[in-house]
């Protein structure tokens, strides 16, 4: 029901735009979107201002349960592109209907990484469906080796797009990549200096993050169900044998389940936030909070 009224939603702002007076929309914009707040972060950082980024999906939402607004659909219509990170369901509905526009571009930045199957590793028992289960993590900006890939093909873009300013975009690539690779290495040097190899995270979010780094992710849900009871012993006694005290926890799920874990194993629950704009912050905070220097 809810993809019924997201694609009538879609079609009607779509027939709203293109019906009127057969106007071309689009091809004069400065404007580009983006499905998430992680996205704008890097294509801020090579447009600088000379364009403006918008965000689909709103501070504290979940992109799973996301449906654009006719409003936002409308200003995307009119936008010149729109940066996906490719593997988000509403993001697949868009390019569908957005596809017969010459004037837009849709930009599918999962093109070129190596992506992981399912959200993670560790299975346990759960209970009631809650969410989406995706057969590729979509998690893929958590990954300063993904993200390299990714400011390629945004400057790549961009360059195709404006050419007018394509050395602009092109030094700000460098930059960017050059702060990809500083953020990495104080990543890589937080957790080595801890000594951590595994740690528990509510949903799944850090798959492509354990991967780069060599970890391990538990996670207290899995693929969108809530664990039983016996799945949260099963998880207490893992956190207990790697000694893990700190329970990661995403503002976009409800911590019960992380504080009741948390509270078995005498720690303490951290809020971590993969989805906020600033990516570099982002992914030095869960490094610390995985090392244990976080309280």
């Amino acid at each position: 029901m809810k993809k019924i009224l997201f694609f009538s939603v879609l079609s009607f702002a779509l027939l709203a735009l293109f019906g009127c007076k057969g106007k071309q929309i689009g091809s004069s914009s400065n404007t580009v979107f983006v499905s998430i707040q992680p996205l704008k972060y890097f294509v801020q950082f090579i447009a600088d201002s000379s364009l403006q980024v918008k965000v689909l999906v709103p501070p504290g939402s979940s992109p799973e349960m996301f449906e654009p607004t006719p409003q936002q659909m409308a200003e995307l219509t009119q936008a010149k592109a729109f940066f996906a990170i490719g593997l988000l369901d509403f993001e697949k509905g868009m390019e569908q209907k957005l596809k017969d526009n010459a004037e837009f571009r849709y930009i599918d930045l999962s093109q070129g990484l190596e992506l992981i199957k399912g959200e993670c590793e560790q299975n346990h028992d759960h209970e009631s469906h809650q969410g989406q289960h995706h057969a590729v993590d979509p998690h893929t900006w958590m990954s300063a080796a993904n993200a390299r890939v990714m400011a390629k093909a945004i400057a790549q873009n961009l360059n195709e797009l404006f050419p007018e300013r394509e050395s602009e975009f092109n030094a700000n690539l460098n930059r960017l990549v050059a702060h990809i690779d500083s953020v990495d290495t104080v990543v890589r040097n937080i957790l080595l200096g801890s000594g951590r190899k595994t740690f528990v995270i509510y949903h799944p979010a850090l798959g492509y993050y354990a991967r780069d780094y060599g970890l391990t992710q538990l996670s207290v849900e899995h693929e969108g169900k809530s664990p039983s009871a016996k799945g949260v012993l099963e998880l207490v006694e893992r956190c207990r044998a790697e000694g893990i005290k700190t329970v990661l926890s995403q503002s976009q799920f409800d911590t019960h389940n992380s504080q009741t874990i948390a509270n078995e194993l005498d720690g303490t629950v951290v809020k971590v936030d993969p989805l906020q704009e600033n990516w570099a912050e982002s992914m030095i905070f869960i490094a610390n909070a995985i090392a244990g220097n976080v309280k």
